[in-house]
This record gives structure tokens, sequence and C-alpha cells, in this order.
């Protein structure tokens, strides 16, 4: 029996992935040779968390105003990654993938809207909300709002409590005096 694992794979507005392949809802895909994750890999590459997708929109172009977000499964040959250093985990490319459904806009919101406060900004950061759903997400944690109002509103004043409310007191200082020794 082959080992098949449920996750998501984003696409472009017009249903194309990052190699600018048009994968049909309810159909199944096979690649040959060997399966390798990455940029130059070789595979279906999707992510079990939704959210993760979102940093291999087509071509690096981030918040694109309508990506596609397909539920997928992939199977055959799968290789596991993870990118430790950005937080990304339980990223895989497999040899075959099935494209189950593409998400409306409305269940990928309502998917984000029960997220935990770190998963629901890394969404926030990479995609591109209407006025009605920022309305949504404001107020839920503080660091969602702060989240918004720097990647949604571009209001980058907000960059400078983003970034120090992530560290202590002690942190701060370090970070002062390593900054002014640059």
């Amino acid at each position: 029996m082959k080992k098949a694992i449920l996750g998501y794979k984003s696409f472009d507005e017009s249903f194309k992935d990052i190699s600018g392949n048009i994968l049909k809802e309810g159909n199944c895909y096979h690649v040959d040779g060997e399966i390798k994750f990455g940029i130059n890999g070789n595979g279906y590459h999707f992510a079990k968390n939704l959210e993760d997708t979102l940093r291999y929109q087509v071509k690096g172009e981030y918040n694109l105003v309508n990506p596609k977000i397909a539920q997928v499964l992939g199977y055959g040959k799968i290789v596991e990654s993870f990118d430790d250093y950005y937080g990304y985990y339980d990223l895989y490319a497999s040899s075959d993938i099935k494209i189950l459904k593409y998400l409306t806009r409305d269940e990928i919101i309502d998917y984000a809207l029960k997220l935990n406060s770190y998963r629901m900004t890394r969404f926030i950061s990479l995609y591109k909300l209407t006025k009605d759903e920022i309305r949504f997400f404001k107020e839920k944690y503080l660091d969602v709002s702060l989240a918004i109002l720097y990647f949604q509103k571009c209001q980058l004043d907000i960059y400078k409590i983003y970034y120090n409310s992530l560290f202590s007191e002690q942190n701060k200082k370090k970070l002062k005096q390593l900054i002014q020794s640059i």
C-alpha cells in the first residue's frame, strides 16, 4: 500500500503552479524520475499547512490578489523536507498527486480564522486580504493586529513596534549594542 499525505498546494490566479503547470480539480498527475524537493527538484510540491504554501507562490510573487489553493493528496514516492531557518515544516514532493478540490476564498478565510496566533500571522503576511476580511482578523490577537497593520496596510512604522515586541528588555539592549557596533 502506498503512503498518502493530505495537504495543500498554491497556484497563481490562472491556476498555474510554480512550474507553469495547470492542474485540474479531480485529476491525478504523475512525474517520472528521482523525487527531490526544492527549486531545482522534481515532483509535485505541497505542504501539510495551507499557509505554508503561500511562500511558494508562482515565481516568488508574494501577495497575489487571488491565489488559488487546492487541497491535494500526494502519494507514490514522497520526499519530506523542511526549512528550519524560516520555520517551515511538513513540506513534501511526491511522484503522484491528486487535486481533490480548489478551495473557495471563503473556505481559505475560514481555515485561517481557526489558526493559532503564530500560524495566522504567517498567513496574513503572505495572503492579500480584502477590507472585510481584515475586519474579521483584526483584534483576534495583538500580534495578528500588528501583522495586519504591517503586511496588509503597509504601515512600516508598525514594524518597529512589532519587531520590538518580540524581544525582552535585556535582548533589546543587546540588539541595540549589536546594531551600533556594525
